[in-house]
């Protein structure tokens, strides 16, 4: 009975043993690996645009003939216009895999063109962003002879440097109040594009110190599309007039009631401010409006006023010429004129006035209207896009 027992356990331990060895086995076992799909190989060719080249001869040097040429015309006939091509830009032919994918035009630093063929192999012309890779940066500067010095010593690109002129343009008159050991730091983002820089994009918060007040400014996009700078507290930036018609430039003759006029060899009110530009500088109208006059006034030299509404009017003189006509409406920050020394002027120059209610008044000290507040239903989102800066703005 002993000896049975001894067996049977035996065999056991021999099955379990042999169990144990063939999982093991089993496990031990490589599983089958999928090769994995090879990377598309992309390549592209450049045809950069040369000094007489017109569309058809570049599409030509591509490869592609008249018809071809012409039926992406008629594709992208609402998409872009690509008999404005422009000196200096380029085609990219696009390949996957040695097979063609699209043909790529920049439109303009932030926009380019996509030429392809659909399922049929007709032509098709999309427009989409350009791709940048894009890294948020922290810069900051102090001013020791102009905006644009400090500016570009932090590292920033020009367009940039206007980009916080403008924000802050409802607030700040850049062309007269700037002075050394003004501040400035923003957040913005740094692109660039197959290693090499592209130009800067959005600033998303900004603060300028002038004189020892702070100005603050947030980038908020509303649940309705609209995009705009409020500072901190929700006040928006943008108000009904700019603080100047010219984005860079020097007061060179102040609002007075009693002016020695150089041409006119006689004391007389000058109710305006005089900014010196070199002629040709583009002139913008300062808040919406729609034009009452663009022609030339006697002494005015080229001139143009726009009402704005019941209460406020401005007056722009001296220009070169026009940008708009009689009746037209304008935005503000619009071109309108350039600056020029039409009439009763001694050098290039714009002569600005603003009228309230029939009377001229100081464009520098006058009290403007205030922004508007965001609005209730949005304060929440905004609110939480302030404290992602809350550092910053400590």
């Amino acid at each position: 009975m002993k000896r049975t027992f001894f067996v049977l356990i035996l065999v056991m331990a021999v099955g379990a043993i042999f169990w144990m060895q063939r999982d093991a086995a089993v496990d031990s076992v490589p599983e089958e690996t999928v090769p994995a799909e090879p990377e598309p190989v992309v390549t592209t060719t450049s045809y950069p645009i040369e000094e007489g080249d017109t569309f058809a001869t570049v599409m030509e040097r591509m490869g592609y003939t008249y018809e071809q040429m012409q039926s992406v015309l008629d594709a992208g006939e609402d998409i872009y216009d690509f008999t404005s091509i422009k000196l200096g830009n380029e085609f990219v032919i696009r390949k996957i895999d040695g097979a063609f994918d699209a043909i790529v035009y920049d439109i303009n630093s932030e926009s380019q063109a996509l030429i392809q063929k659909n399922s049929a192999g007709d032509f098709v012309v999309i427009k989409q962003p350009i791709p940048y890779e894009v890294e948020t940066m922290e810069s900051d500067g102090v001013i020791t002879s102009s905006l644009f010095v400090a500016g570009n010593e932090a590292g920033l690109q020009d367009r940039t440097i206007l980009e916080i002129a403008d924000i802050f343009a409802w607030e700040i008159d850049f062309a007269t109040v700037i002075q050394e050991g003004d501040s400035f730091a923003l957040i913005y983002d740094k692109r660039t594009r197959d290693g090499e820089a592209g130009p800067d994009g959005i600033v998303h918060a900004a603060k300028f110190t002038n004189t020892g007040k702070e100005f603050t400014a947030v980038r908020f996009e509303d649940p309705e599309g609209g995009i705009g700078y409020y500072t901190v507290d929700g006040t928006s930036l943008q108000k009904p007039f700019l603080k100047a018609p010219l984005r860079y430039s020097r007061i060179t003759s102040g609002f007075s009631y009693a002016r020695f006029h150089p041409v006119i060899n006689s004391t007389v009110p000058h109710q305006a401010i005089d900014y010196a530009a070199p002629v040709g500088t583009p002139i913008l109208a300062t808040g919406d409006g729609v034009v009452k006059r663009a022609s030339y006034n006697g002494g005015y030299g080229h001139f143009i006023s726009i009402r704005h509404n019941d209460i406020w009017t401005t007056q722009y003189a001296h220009l070169s010429r026009y940008a708009v006509r009689a009746g037209e409406r304008v935005e503000q920050g619009q071109v309108i004129g350039y600056v020029g020394s039409t009439g009763w002027s001694t050098g290039p120059h714009l002569h600005y006035e603003m009228v309230k209610y029939g009377t001229k008044v100081n464009p520098l000290t006058v009290e403007m209207p205030a922004g508007e507040p965001i609005k209730e239903e949005w304060r929440e989102a905004f609110e939480q896009q302030v404290e992602t800066y809350k550092e910053f703005f400590l």
